[in-house]
């Protein structure tokens, strides 16, 4: 299960330190287009370390994941 978790957690940091590409308001409208309530100022205090992954809802780091995983190809070229 730890596993897992940290899985979930590095995919979420990737996307966190990729804000060239994905930003705080990016991620949160992709996100509510499918019914997950993410708020750019969630994303900021994470990018920022106001707030740890390991504080953060389970709710919040499904969301973005999903959003990570949804996105991940598309810069790579």
């Amino acid at each position: 299960m730890e596993k897992v978790t940290d899985e979930i957690k590095n995919v979420v940091q990737r996307l966190l330190d990729d804000d060239e590409n994905f930003s705080g308001w990016y991620i949160e409208k992709e996100l509510e287009k499918i019914g997950i309530k993410v708020s750019r100022m969630t994303i900021s205090n994470l990018r920022n370390r106001k707030t740890t992954l390991g504080n953060t809802k389970f709710e919040t780091l499904e969301g973005l994941y999903h959003f990570a995983k949804t996105h991940e190809n598309i810069n790579k070229e």
